[in-house]
């Protein structure tokens, strides 16, 4: 098996998230029931991740009651290798709701028109609806066996994350 090195992965968290469309989110109720589902998304310059969600969903509930998230994107399981490796970036976020008529709204309308065209066309029609800021924190990229990253919440790759699984499990995993 190659080793990833620390460069290498720093490059493909760059590019990471330009092939996946939709972001995997867990929040938590006011009385502590995990709630996951999923959501189209965009990033900023800044790295920032936004969704646009109903206001009658339960995500949203969840995150103004707590404004806290976890976020998965995750690569395509018919473009894997193997299934129990795929390739995964995850972090902590803190959530921003937007309120109606926020100022930031345009622009970051305008990130999901250039993303997704035409299908973000009934996005005025959505009254109830607003965009979620997710600000990412510390997190995980995985890119393999043997190659789990931790990440700084400046998106840098720390270190690896040496804690993972034996060779003995992967060679059993390649069998199977």
């Amino acid at each position: 098996m190659t080793r990833i090195t620390k460069e290498d992965a720093q490059k493909e968290l760059q590019i990471f998230t330009k092939n996946i469309q939709s972001v995997n989110l867990s929040t938590v109720s006011i009385d502590g029931e995990p709630f996951a589902s999923y959501s189209p998304f965009v990033e900023d310059e800044n790295g920032n991740f936004y969704v646009f969600i109903s206001t009658a969903v339960q995500h949203s509930h969840n995150m103004s009651a707590n404004p806290k998230a976890h976020i998965l994107f995750i690569e395509d399981e018919h473009k894997t290798e193997h299934i129990y490796a795929r390739r995964r970036l995850y972090f902590k976020a803190t959530v921003d709701r937007f309120e109606e008529n926020d100022k930031r709204e345009e622009k970051i309308h305008q990130l999901f028109i250039d993303r997704f065209a035409d299908k973000v066309s009934f996005f005025s029609m959505m009254k109830d609806s607003r965009f979620y800021k997710l600000i990412p924190s510390e997190g995980n990229f995985v890119l393999g066996f043997g190659a789990a990253f931790k990440i700084s919440d400046d998106r840098k790759i720390l270190d690896l994350n040496d804690k993972g699984h034996s060779k003995s499990h992967e060679e059993g995993l390649k069998k199977g």
